[in-house]
């Protein structure tokens, strides 16, 4: 009998032992509502990935 999946995903999500890479994510307060953010680029593999899957006109150009 097959296990189920949904435990297995809950057990790797709050595995002690996968940690996230600390300063990926950064947010700063400038002031009057303005956010300095800073985060990681996107992979070119995954933009080119996007532009031909997307299903906007124009997205193969």
């Amino acid at each position: 009998m097959p296990e189920n999946t949904d435990t297995g995903a809950l057990k790797h999500a709050t595995s002690s032992k996968i940690a996230q890479k600390d300063n990926v994510y950064e947010a700063e307060y400038l002031g009057s509502g303005t956010f300095r953010i800073v985060k990681p680029k996107r992979q070119a593999k995954k933009i080119r990935q996007s532009a031909l899957k997307g299903t906007t006109p124009g997205a193969r150009k």
